[in-house]
């Protein structure tokens, strides 16, 4: 992200994240820890957190330990989701079950979830919230474990429907976005409607961010990227262009389709499967559902009234037209 104010943002989380990197003991349950916090990454989730709070308050200390809470918590779903995934790296470096041993990314990565609640439940009774963020971030939580399953579900199933894989996203990706900026605002004291509108936007971003993540697996760049061509083709697994693809092809192309795809092994069939796609136009269809989710996104910006909403509208925009 290059926009100027999501940079200074990203820059002042970056701070108080390498100030408040987690130590105690013994120490082999820690360095796991801070092995994960210190792979980087865009630091989109915290940021909303701030961007949020940010629309009310110029000084954005009061909601750092929400923002920290926010990366504690998505770093720990990355850690089981790695584990699950018996993925070897996390952006470009060995994973933290790879990197240490998968009963110390285990232990870690529950630690980290711990941790986050810890922070949110303090921050509750520093600054005596009317109503409890650590409420969100549980009901959150929850449904984040509700969509992870979900997608494992869906690798043993061969036709999930479009609604039933953007209700997937929705609750294994978009809801966190909602969350923090429901959290970020909730800390700086905005009405509840305001808080609602502003979830709503976040989720239906996390829906545009995530079709397009899965647009770019197939159609984008691998020299921006920085992965494989039809990664997700190679591995077999459904996001949403298989979904759209199988959802529109006639009953008698279905089976043979679904036996290609799952037996792909090369670049070959890769491009096999990417000349399917274009043909029916489904990256032109994907475009159309990135669309449709950023315009809700910015439906729900109008509702709010009295600050300036800009920047949410500026990162939405670059968001969906990124091309890694």
């Amino acid at each position: 992200m290059n926009h100027p104010h999501y940079q200074h943002l990203a820059g002042i989380f970056e701070a108080y994240l390498a100030e408040h990197q987690p130590r105690g003991t013994p120490d082999s349950l820690y360095e796991p820890m801070r092995y994960i916090n210190n792979l980087g990454g865009k630091r989109i989730r915290p940021v909303l957190v701030l961007m949020a709070y940010n629309l009310w308050h110029p000084d954005v200390a009061p909601a750092l330990p929400a923002a920290l809470a926010i990366e504690y918590f998505h770093n720990f779903s990355l850690m089981h989701d790695d584990i699950m995934d018996e993925a070897p790296l996390r952006r470009g470096k060995e994973s933290v079950h790879t990197h240490f041993d998968r009963n110390a990314a285990i232990l870690a990565g529950d630690s980290l979830l711990i941790k986050s609640f810890e922070l949110l439940i303090d921050l509750e009774q520093r600054y005596r919230l009317g109503s409890s963020v650590a409420l969100v971030m549980a009901k959150t939580s929850l449904e984040i474990c509700e969509g992870q399953q979900m997608d494992i579900d869906f690798e043993t199933r061969t036709s999930p429907s479009e609604d039933e894989y953007v209700e997937m996203i929705r609750k294994k990706t978009a809801c966190l976005l909602g969350a923090c900026l429901r959290i970020g605002s909730m800390i700086a004291g905005a009405h509840s409607d305001v808080s609602n509108s502003l979830y709503a936007y976040g989720e239906n971003l996390g829906l545009a961010f995530q079709i397009k993540d899965d647009t770019l697996d197939v159609f984008g760049d691998p020299e921006l990227t920085g992965k494989q061509k039809g990664g997700d083709i190679l591995q077999g697994k459904k996001n949403f262009l298989y979904v759209c693809a199988l959802n529109t092809l006639p009953e008698s192309d279905k089976e043979n389709f679904i036996n290609s795809y799952s037996n792909v092994t090369s670049d070959q069939g890769i491009s096999k499967v990417i000349e399917l796609y274009r043909s029916m136009g489904i990256e032109d269809y994907d475009r159309e559902k990135q669309k449709h989710y950023f315009e809700r996104a910015m439906s729900s910006l109008h509702n709010i009234k009295g600050v300036d909403t800009s920047m949410l509208k500026s990162f939405a925009e670059e968001l969906v037209k990124r091309e890694h």
